[in-house]
């Protein structure tokens, strides 16, 4: 099984910093919306799941799990097993919420354009570098792993 993850562009901004710090195949997204419709355009659809991560800076110490994207006026799904992401999160100790309800910026936009190309992907919001432990990251990169090494 092929794993792609995904963050944006920046050496500050955690999502970047995460998929760094995982040693796997990961592509950075530019902060602009064309310049995120033209990267997911080059992203190969051969892989079979897909994390995507980005930052809202009110989360602390806690992900937020996204469900769907809404890009004009159309909802897409992901087909992602989010029950079982719940329990690999919920074993490794990360305090998580599930949201049915799509932001309004870029991590919106990137979700949608990304889901319409490969529905087995998954949006995680993460903390800002304020709002998360050091060792909250290190949980992250030791569920995160298992992905990896398969």
């Amino acid at each position: 099984m092929k794993t792609l993850f995904t963050a944006f562009k920046g050496i500050h901004n955690t999502s970047f910093q995460l998929v760094d710090q995982l040693g796997a195949n990961y592509v950075l997204l530019t902060n602009s919306f064309q310049g995120i419709e033209k990267d997911i355009s080059f992203i190969d659809s051969d892989d079979s799941i897909v994390y995507m991560f980005g930052v809202d800076k009110t989360l602390v110490d806690k992900i937020r799990i996204e469900t769907c994207a809404n890009y004009n006026e159309e909802m897409v799904y992901t087909k992602f097993d989010i029950r079982t992401l719940e329990n690999r999160f919920r074993s490794g100790n990360i305090f998580y919420t599930v949201s049915d309800k799509p932001t309004h910026y870029l991590c919106n936009a990137a979700y949608y354009h990304m889901l319409k190309k490969n529905p087995n992907t998954v949006f995680i919001h993460i903390p800002s570098l304020k709002g998360m432990r050091v060792d909250m990251m290190h949980k992250l990169v030791k569920v995160l792993e298992d992905d990896i090494l398969h």
